[in-house]
């Protein structure tokens, strides 16, 4: 799957998010989580980041799932909690497509522009950013810095926090100058362009069609 044009990729995982995220019986839900676990295996994706994924989605919606029973009742519990698996595999397994191919497909279907150059140069900095702020963990503590409940440890993270925005200011003031020195127009360009076969087109069409027909079936 990650050799599919990503347009009719990324098009095809939308649909089928949404119509998970539609679903309200745990039969249809479970079978949204099948149908994107057999999507996760057939883009070749190892069991351990698959399972890796599966368990942050479990946490983090543990606390929710605890107390929505006593609230709502067990089966919209169980529902919420399969369809946010099933659309988190769905996720992963669009992310199996590199990240600019996607975002070239999101601007192909309407995606403004700047929006894509954001998303990529965040994606790009992300990595730079956490660097700096582990520097700047091993200059606090080379310096004795105890974190500790009190005024002196909150005057130091804000003094801290503030130094990374002003260094990131000041790396995506000096990217922009090199991106227009270089004759950036605004326009998001890629080495490997998008091209569509019948392969293409009769998968994603295949995919909209499973997913679709969960929610028609549960209409019955």
């Amino acid at each position: 799957m990650s050799r599919w044009d990503p347009r009719w990729k990324l098009a095809a995982i939308l649909l089928a998010c949404g119509a998970t995220a539609c679903l309200r019986t745990p039969a249809a839900a479970a079978a949204a989580l099948g149908i994107a676990l057999l999507l996760a295996a057939i883009s070749r994706i190892p069991p351990r980041r698959i399972a890796a994924r599966l368990a942050l989605i479990a946490v983090s919606l543990a606390p929710f799932i605890a107390v929505l029973p006593f609230i709502e009742g067990t089966t919209l519990a169980l529902v919420i909690g399969l369809r946010a698996l099933a659309i988190g595999m769905l996720a992963l397994v669009l992310l199996a497509t590199p990240i600019e191919r996607v975002l070239v497909a999101s601007q192909s279907l309407g995606l403004p522009g700047p929006l894509v150059q954001i998303a990529l140069l965040a994606q790009r900095y992300a990595h730079t950013f956490a660097d700096e702020f582990h520097r700047l963990r091993i200059a606090w503590r080379v310096r004795g810095f105890q974190p500790a409940a009190d005024a002196a440890t909150a005057r130091t993270l804000a003094h801290g926090i503030g130094a990374l925005l002003v260094r990131s200011h000041d790396r995506g003031t000096q990217v922009s100058h090199a991106m227009r020195a270089r004759g950036f127009d605004g326009t998001f360009r890629t080495l490997a362009p998008c091209r569509t076969t019948v392969a293409d087109v009769l998968g994603s069409v295949a995919v909209m069609a499973m997913f679709v027909a969960l929610v028609v079936g549960e209409q019955r």
